[in-house]
Order: structure tokens, then C-alpha cells, then sequence
């Protein structure tokens, strides 16, 4: 059995801190649990984690293209509202592309995978956000209960499945564009590979794990590319995801995987072993979700 620590974890909503509406900050602790391995797989062969250099300067201007998700939660008991923060990249003017675990009602907070994308512990989602409870923020540092929300989410698109394993990526359609943001590219033909130099960013604030501050975390390579896993450790990567060995923080959910030569998406985060921890970090692929992509970018389009 995989050692607690290693065991990967949903990096947004449900393993973050949330900042209260009301004037004081509430800390959602959900504790990482331990999951059975998959049958014997030959073990994993790491890449070095680090590639040389710092992010090029094509990585600093897409960096100002992932935004922050933030997503109002009502307590049905009639108490404070809270607020959940993802990361996400905006894909076209009113187009963005986060996480699924971001904008659906979480039912786990360590969905347990097999190599082949299914689940080993039920299904890990309910049903969707309301989008009206879905605001989105730019910036290079954000505090929800201070900025003014630049749009929010008026549909949710996704895949049907009601599990994580291997399918955690949405787009959210806004009542707006935001014109004065660059949308980003997505790989929508051409896998990863491992090997590949990435950089991820999102709000979780880099090495310094501050929420709503805005970091990208690279360059690495590509430590392994599913369908992988790994007994020693836990490591299971499903047929659409990868590894990188960057630490995935609370508020990362959802924001994207840039290649550090080209400059274009190539996955969201997902979710990971804890934000020092040094490898078991699970990406979404873009590139495997083509129809879902087309389908997003079908209607914003008729939204503009």
C-alpha cells in the first residue's frame, strides 16, 4: 500500500484554503488517505525533474493568460459563504479551460486510479456548480474578497463521466470576453512526450504555497506518460495523463501545462502528492479531449 504522502490529491477546491465572504479566513483541511496500488506494473523510470534554465520569455507573456476560478459555496445550514480558488487559461476571448474537480461537487478528495483511467473508489463526483457561482480574476495576485470579478461562468462543459481518473479537464463558457487578456494555444493534435520541457502555472503561489498568487513552476520535464504506474510508490497515470515533478499546490487546480519551446498547452493540473512533495503529480493531456474542445469552442462562440 502506497504511504499516505504519496497518495495524490485534488490541488484546488477541495484540499485548499478558502477565503470567507464574511471578514475572516476559514482553512478546509481534508486529510490524504492511503490507496491500494494497481496489479504489479514494471516500475517507472524517473528523468532528471529540472530542465536547464529559466522559463523563456514566450512562458512570462502566457503566464498572464491563466486566470484565477473561484467558485462560491452556500452552506445549506444558512452559514458563511466560502469561496474555493482553481486556476484556469483562457483558450478564447470568453473560453477557459480548467479542471472538472474545480466546477463539479467533489465526493472524494483522493480519487484512487487504475492504469486504465477507471475508478477504484466509486465515482468522485456529483453534480455541477451552478455556473452563476463560477467568477473569474486576472492578475499576478488575487484576493477575492477585495477584487471585482471580471466575468463569470454562464455554462459548464465536460466530459460524462462521474469519475477523475483520467478525464479531470472542463471549459467554462463566460458572459463576457475578456479583451484585454491573450488567449492561449492548445495542443490539440500531437501527444506529449516524456522528456518534453513544461512549465505549469497557477495560483498556489509557487514554492511559497500563497493562495492567490499567481507562479510558474519550471521549467521540468516530463517524468513518465500514462497508462504508467508505479507499486512502489502509488504512481498511476491513466491513458490521457502525465507526470511532471513539480510540486502541485492548493489553488493550482485547473491551470495549464505550457511546453517551454512552443509556447502551447499541452495539460491542466489535476491533482498531486502535497505542494514539497517531490514527484506523484497527475496531469490532464489536451490533446486527448479534441471533441470536447471543438464542443467549447462551439458555444462561445455563439455567446459572443
Amino acid at each position: 500500500m502506497a504511504s499516505p504522502s504519496l497518495v495524490p490529491r485534488l490541488a484546488g477546491c477541495l484540499g485548499c484554503l478558502v477565503a470567507a465572504l464574511a471578514p475572516r479566513i476559514v482553512v478546509a483541511v481534508i486529510p490524504a488517505g492511503a490507496s491500494p496500488p494497481p496489479a504489479a506494473v514494471a516500475p517507472i523510470t524517473e528523468v532528471p525533474p529540472l530542465a536547464k534554465g529559466a522559463p523563456p520569455p514566450l512562458i512570462d507573456g502566457a503566464a498572464r493568460s491563466v486566470v484565477a476560478v473561484a467558485v462560491s459555496h452556500h452552506d445549506p445550514r444558512g452559514g458563511e459563504r466560502r469561496v474555493s480558488l482553481c486556476s484556469g487559461a483562457l483558450v478564447e476571448p470568453n473560453l477557459v479551460l480548467t479542471a472538472r474537480h474545480c466546477i463539479s461537487r467533489n465526493l472524494t478528495a483522493t480519487p484512487r486510479c487504475d492504469r486504465s483511467g477507471k475508478s477504484h473508489n466509486g465515482d468522485h463526483l456529483g453534480g455541477d456548480i451552478d455556473p452563476s457561482e463560477i467568477a473569474i480574476y486576472t492578475g499576478d495576485h488575487i484576493d477575492v474578497s477585495r477584487d471585482a470579478a471580471r466575468a463569470r461562468a454562464v455554462a459548464t462543459l465536460h466530459g460524462e463521466e462521474r469519475v477523475l481518473c483520467d478525464a479531470d479537464i472542463a471549459y467554462l463558457v463566460l458572459d463576457r470576453p475578456l479583451t484585454d487578456v491573450a488567449p492561449l494555444r492548445m495542443r490539440e493534435a500531437g501527444a506529449i512526450d516524456r522528456g518534453d520541457s513544461v512549465v505549469a502555472v497557477g495560483y498556489g503561489g509557487g514554492a511559497s504555497n500563497r493562495l492567490g498568487v499567481r507562479a510558474a513552476r519550471g521549467p521540468r520535464l516530463v517524468a513518465a506518460v500514462g497508462p504508467r504506474a508505479d507499486p512502489a510508490t502509488g504512481k498511476v497515470l491513466g491513458p490521457r495523463e502525465f507526470e511532471i515533478e513539480g510540486a502541485t499546490c492548493a489553488g493550482d487546480s485547473g491551470g495549464p501545462v505550457i511546453d517551454a519551446d512552443r509556447g502551447d498547452v499541452v495539460g491542466i493540473t489535476s491533482r498531486g502528492a502535497g505542494c514539497t512533495a517531490a514527484g506523484n503529480h497527475v496531469y490532464t493531456r489536451t490533446d486527448a479531449f479534441a471533441a470536447l474542445t471543438a464542443e467549447a469552442r462551439t458555444a462561445a462562440l455563439a455567446r459572443r
